[in-house]
């Protein structure tokens, strides 16, 4: 133990002399280990982190989806198609179902939306979930015309009522009906989705449900001797005879069947991850090899004393654990400073994402993330600090003791050794910027396109209608009426208009049609468009263009001639070149003439192919209600202006009436790319971190030879070479380091590339160009680093030179 503490006092020690080495080595450690361990904190909670429900692999998940998209991408269900599959499955023992809702809850002044979901009965059993206080739902209950109840999550107990307050029997007034409080859910229970403070029973029957209304999410538990192959292809034959059973919402139509543990996240997500982890495991990497050079140059000139210490008795094996001791000091002092720096970006992109992800995937700083950054620390610090130990093995302690202070017999293989470390440094920053900066571009890439709109000035809301004051058609026209004039009149509003759905919405909602006149084949599926319902001045709100025709006016009304208005994309596919103008389309069974032709608008977040995601077709708001509660706002100034006196003004119009979602339209795209935003900064910030730890280790090992090379420079300069031959001398070490680290790391990153488009497949596109840039960023900052030594050693008095040497 004395022997040991001596040795940490003597780290310290030499530690305090070489202080510039040793704060460029903690840093770079600190930002690498924290770097990885926050990286890893999401990595986990997404990936690895045991979920919260008995038996988690036995959870499946079944959507639909068109047979033209990717496998694995529909994650929702029609009510009457998850219960025929819960009525024709034998593999899947219990069957449940969930739809997230907004509810519109009134308060002592005025309603206000909570998230909500709506669940049959048996759904907290299937996921082994009970109620803390009171119960959750009985059968009885979800049926129509049943009493109406409703269950709080924990978290909004104790912002509403109290930690110690008892909500059981309470009645709360949603959608304008009273719900009586029967249960209080486990602390932190979701699935899923984050938002999720109100559950109310499922009480439509699938016969009354539209089948291709799909808005359902199907969970079922799998029988205990069924295999997930099992249950995907009896789903899928069930998905077949639907289709033959109702052709007109089935067609084109199949099955997708996730299991919870293994296929949630989905692949290309935990891909993306693993790419992400890796691009930090990289930087720790090249923060090693760093250190390495550093500690191999510190080494060389502390070889007299580590001779001399060896020649007065100290054996190599007590040399070797000093050295060692040294690199344990740095890794501690760097892994104490990489925690804090680990929990700050924990923390940040725990803000960032508290509205994305779920309780039981929470970002945190627990024991996992605290082990892997105990192994990625021990694994440091042997890879630095076994080279300068091994070092003092090799060489000759008498050569070293007779040489003294000269340094022309010294170095070659050290020489050789650092340049090496940097041209692998070099290889890897270029793997881990290449790789970022391919995904970063390709991010970008999404929101790079034209919408078909204009976005500034726009604030948009939802306003929820309850449907037991206005239960038919003309009352909710009459109502949308009252509320479009109310809001005309507020100051600083140029125009306002409904819509079913917002353009740039991560999911559309689609429909089938057809052109009247025009032959259908019946073995196809039948072509499908996303729907938008909107009202008359719903182009002069957005600044969407006209092309020809008309778009909707205030006497498109129900009872009046159907009429529909398409766009550009759906009127080149289906009509060429004639006018589409007076030809009738059949959407949702009903006949409608086409009056008008706008232009393109990016209405999907992301295109994918198979989608129906370049036709639109728009439907009057007089004549197709329903479903319509977005309301769209031009202003003269800044939207957030008008969002209060929104609300006042539609509070006052009916009391009942709930307007949540109050945000800018680019506050409302932005949300969707929450996910996508934290992978950029992490990516763009460690390649950053890349580059500079890169050029940092090109200067030391230039300046390191231009030291060792001294004597040979000043007998160089003293025969006549000049100083502009002695400074590109140097520099070009540095270009030809630089030249074969990028290519090798070339060769190392072209098979990343493929794994990348085979990621990104259907949502962006990989542009290796982008990698003949960022090598020449590379090679730029590498002779950057360079003309540093460079002109250190063309500055170099050769008779001072020689005298010293």
């Amino acid at each position: 133990m004395l022997t040991l503490v001596q040795d940490f006092r003597f780290a310290i020690r030499t530690l305090k002399r070489g202080w510039l080495v040793t704060v460029v080595a903690i840093v770079s450690l600190a930002v690498a280990i924290g770097g990885n361990a926050a990286v890893f904190s999401l990595v986990d909670a997404l990936l690895f982190r045991p979920l919260p429900y008995p038996d988690p692999e036995r959870i499946v998940l079944v959507g639909e989806r068109e047979k033209d998209q990717p496998e694995l991408s529909g994650f929702t269900t029609s009510l009457p198609t998850y219960a025929d599959m819960a009525e024709r499955s034998g593999t899947v023992a219990e069957w449940a179902a969930m739809q997230p809702r907004t509810l519109s809850l009134r308060g002592s002044e005025r309603a206000e939306a909570v998230p909500g979901v709506a669940v049959t009965s048996n759904f907290f059993e299937l996921l082994g979930a009970g109620a803390v206080r009171g119960r959750t739902f009985s059968p009885a209950e979800a049926g129509e015309g049943a009493p109406r109840v409703v269950v709080l999550s924990h978290e909004y107990l104790q912002r509403t009522f109290g930690e110690d307050d008892d909500p059981l029997g309470q009645v709360l007034t949603l959608n304008g009906e009273p719900h009586e409080v029967i249960g209080v859910l486990p602390p932190g229970f979701h699935f899923l989705s984050p938002n999720q403070d109100l559950w109310v029973p499922l009480t439509r029957s699938p016969r009354s449900a539209v089948r291709d209304q799909r808005n359902l999410l199907a969970v079922g538990r799998m029988k205990a001797d069924a295999t997930m192959a099992q249950i995907r292809a009896e789903l899928t034959n069930v998905a077949e005879q639907l289709e033959a059973e109702y052709p007109e919402a089935q067609r084109g139509w199949t099955v997708d069947t996730y299991n919870l543990r293994y296929d949630v996240p989905s692949r290309q997500t935990r891909l993306l991850f693993v790419l992400l982890q890796g691009s930090v495991v990289l930087v720790l990497i090249i923060a090693c090899v760093n250190i390495t050079n550093l500690l191999l140059a510190r080494g060389q000139d502390r070889t007299r004393e580590i001779a001399l210490r060896t020649v007065l008795g100290a054996g190599r094996a007590r040399v070797i654990r000093q050295l060692l001791t040294e690199s344990s000091v740095l890794v501690l002092m760097g892994a104490l400073l990489g925690l804090g720096a680990a929990a700050l970006g924990i923390r940040a992109m725990g803000s960032q994402l508290t509205d994305v992800l779920p309780a039981s995937w929470a970002v945190a700083l627990d024991s996992r993330v605290l082990l892997f950054t105990l192994g990625i620390s021990v694994l440091a610090g042997l890879v630095f600090g076994l080279a300068p130990a091994l070092q003092t093995l090799r060489q000759s302690h008498v050569e070293a003791l007779k040489e003294g202070r000269g340094r022309s017999g010294r170095g070659p293989r050290r020489r050789r050794m650092s340049r090496a470390l940097v041209v692998s440094e070099i290889a890897l920053s270029f793997v881990a910027l290449g790789g970022g900066s391919l995904l970063v571009r390709s991010f970008l890439q999404i929101r790079a396109s034209d919408p078909g709109f204009e976005t500034g000035n726009l604030l948009t809301a939802v306003v929820a209608v309850p449907a037991s004051k206005y239960p038919d058609d003309e009352a909710r026209v009459l109502l949308k009426d009252e509320v479009l004039e109310r809001v005309r009149t507020l100051s600083g509003v140029r125009s306002v208009a409904f819509a079913s759905t917002l353009p740039q919405t991560p999911i559309a909602p689609t429909d089938t049609f057809r052109v009247e006149g025009i032959p259908v084949d019946g073995s196809a599926a039948a072509p499908q468009a996303i729907i938008v319902q909107a009202s008359a001045d719903y182009l002069r709100t957005m600044e969407i263009g006209l092309v020809r025709g008309r778009f909707f006016a205030e006497t498109d009304r129900l009872g009046d001639a159907p009429v529909a208005v398409i766009n550009r994309s759906m009127a080149e596919a289906r009509f060429g070149a004639r006018s589409p103008l007076g030809e009738r389309l059949v959407v949702r069974e009903e006949s409608r003439e086409i009056i008008g032709v706008v232009e393109d608008v990016q209405q999907v977040l992301l295109r994918t192919g198979g989608a129906a995601s370049g036709e639109t077709v728009y439907l009057p708001v007089g004549q197709a209600p329903e479903g319509v509660n977005v309301l769209v706002l031009r202003t003269a100034a800044d939207p957030r202006e008008v969002a209060e006196p929104l609300r006042t003004a539609l509070q006052g119009l009916d009391q009942d009436l709930t307007v949540s979602q109050v945000q800018t339209m680019e506050e409302f795209v932005a949300q969707f790319f929450v996910g996508i935003q934290v992978f950029n900064v992490v990516l763009g910030g460690f390649g950053l971190v890349a580059l500079l730890l890169a050029s940092l280790g090109t200067y030391g090992v230039l300046a390191y030879s231009v030291s060792q090379r001294s004597h040979e420079i000043g007998i160089r300069m003293a025969v006549g070479a000049e100083q502009r031959q002695v400074a590109r001398m140097i520099a070009r070490q540095g270009f030809w380091l630089g030249v074969i680290g990028l290519g090798i790391g070339t060769g190392m990153t072209l098979p990343l590339v493929g794994v990348m488009q085979s990621i990104l497949e259907g949502v962006s596109t990989v542009q290796p160009a982008i990698l003949l840039i960022i090598g020449a960023v590379l090679l730029a900052v590498t002779m950057t680093a360079s003309f540093m030594p460079a002109a250190r050693a063309a500055s170099m008095d050769p008779v001072r030179t020689l005298r010293d040497e």
